[in-house]
């Protein structure tokens, strides 16, 4: 006799949310919250920080955390513009392959394609797409178009030298944007590991002192978990 099939067992206990949002802007905003109600409620202590501490590294949170969305922001602006320059950099560089095949032959002209920071990957020619590599890659090209004689060509040092100048600025800003974000994100990380310690200390506090009516009480301190 056949056995008979067993009832799939599922897990259907609810997830918990966390008293603690996780999101920075819902975080910062509980933080603020429970700054203003523990500046209020002088029967709630901690004994390794204050209510005026608290709120000092609450505003300092809410501070990192604006600064780095506000310079975070410029980023999307300079990676497009990058890529607009990558489309003017590619098909610029089949022009100047067609002038190195015209000049040295199918044969030998791409012998000649790495002088011109042209290299071979992927069955096919192009310039490096790492932006140090591919910037490196536009300095051989402005080189190597006079050293070969297409300076003056459609597609020359006219046609390279602002798409060099433009490409190196807007490196140079991406870089410069990247730590100023990655500074920013780890200095925010750092306040809200204190709040965070803070805010689970102070919970454990209330639910201590109100063990009937804490959730209210919790409420009341801006841990409102239905809002995040």
């Amino acid at each position: 006799m056949a056995d008979e099939a067993t009832p799939l067992q599922t897990n259907t206990k609810p997830t918990s949310k966390s008293n603690v949002p996780v999101a920075d802007v819902d975080f910062g905003k509980v933080a603020t919250d429970v700054a203003e109600k523990w500046t209020a409620t002088a029967a709630i202590t901690l004994v390794w920080t204050t209510a005026p501490e608290f709120t000092a590294t609450a505003a300092a949170y809410n501070i990192e955390l604006s600064k780095r969305k506000q310079v975070g922001s410029i980023r999307p602006q300079i990676t497009q513009a990058l890529s607009e320059l990558d489309n003017q950099i590619d098909d610029g560089m089949s022009y100047v392959k067609g002038y190195i095949i015209d000049k040295y032959k199918k044969e030998s002209g791409p012998s000649y394609f790495p002088a011109f920071g042209i290299v071979h990957k992927s069955n096919k020619y192009i310039i490096p797409t790492d932006r140090n590599s591919r910037s490196a890659a536009l300095t051989m090209m402005l080189n190597a178009l006079i050293v070969n004689g297409f300076d003056t060509k459609e597609y020359g040092t006219a046609f390279w030298t602002p798409i060099k100048t433009q490409y190196d600025t807007l490196l140079g800003q991406a870089i410069t944007t990247d730590g100023t974000v990655a500074t920013k994100v780890s200095s925010k990380n750092t306040l809200k590991a204190l709040l965070k310690k803070s805010m689970n200390c102070l919970i454990l506090v209330i639910e201590g002192n109100y063990p009937d009516t804490y959730k209210a009480e919790l409420r009341a301190w801006g841990f409102q978990k239905e809002k995040y």
